[in-house]
């Protein structure tokens, strides 16, 4: 534990630091070295785990691709006239993204390249906004597909899809009590300005354009729960879409 501590204090990484002691532990009762290898190679060598990388490559397709303007554009439309509007638009997206990605990094990076300047421009303050954006983008640890919960599954032995169905409601409880918040925020302090209240013409054109990704959000989530594909398939499904 003194070597542990020593490693880890000195600013070597976690993983090196546990790797490197370990290794030393089985040099020191006379156990082969190449078990090092063997054990790090079989904890990999999972199918379930390819999802993870096509999670990410899907994510990042996403953002390139612009996705995160159409998505808040299309729940500005509808809820940016609201005290906070915009801020619940920025965590609906956020919500909605997380079904999609699975990341939580890419859904605050992706949502908030294009809220951050929004709400800024709008009046709310930088700390108010930076702290939304970042309790949004941890919805996507919960809500499914998981990139966490399907390391903690793989970890654990634990099903994937039962750790993706206790997800949603501690997921949609987050949003809920984010947005919530929000509001009271809005109420208590008047620095910014609410969005115009959008016609009907320009909601029904914002909704089109998001509707590819709520689409492949859907065709996951729905093909996953009805056992078409596993979340392994799933994720690529998603990337080639």
């Amino acid at each position: 534990v003194l070597c542990l501590l020593v490693l880890l204090f000195s600013g070597l990484p976690v993983a090196f630091s546990l790797a490197g002691l370990g290794t030393l532990m089985l040099m020191f009762k006379g156990l082969p070295v190449i078990m090092v290898a063997q054990n790090l190679h079989g904890a990999l060598d999972n199918f379930i785990l390819l999802s993870v990388p096509l999670f990410l490559l899907m994510s990042n397709i996403l953002l390139q691709g612009g996705v995160g303007r159409d998505l808040f554009d299309a729940v500005q439309s509808w809820v940016g006239h609201w005290p906070a509007g915009v801020g619940i638009a920025a965590l609906l997206s956020c919500g909605i993204f997380s079904a999609i990605s699975g990341s939580s990094v890419a859904t605050a990076a992706t949502v908030g390249t294009v809220a951050i300047p929004e709400m800024t421009r709008r009046g709310y303050s930088r700390s108010f906004t930076l702290g939304l954006l970042a309790a949004g983008g941890t919805l996507g640890i919960l809500i499914p597909p998981s990139i966490p919960l399907i390391v903690y599954g793989v970890i654990t032995e634990e099903s994937i899809g039962k750790l993706f169905l206790a997800g949603i409601g501690p997921g949609l409880l987050l949003l809920g009590l984010f947005s919530a918040y929000a509001v009271f925020y809005s109420v208590f302090t008047s620095a910014h300005t609410p969005s115009p209240r959008v016609s009907w013409a320009e909601r029904r054109t914002a909704t089109i354009r998001a509707l590819p990704s709520l689409f492949l959000g859907a065709t996951m989530i729905i093909g996953i729960y009805s056992g078409a594909f596993t979340p392994t398939e799933a994720s690529a499904v998603g990337a080639v879409l």
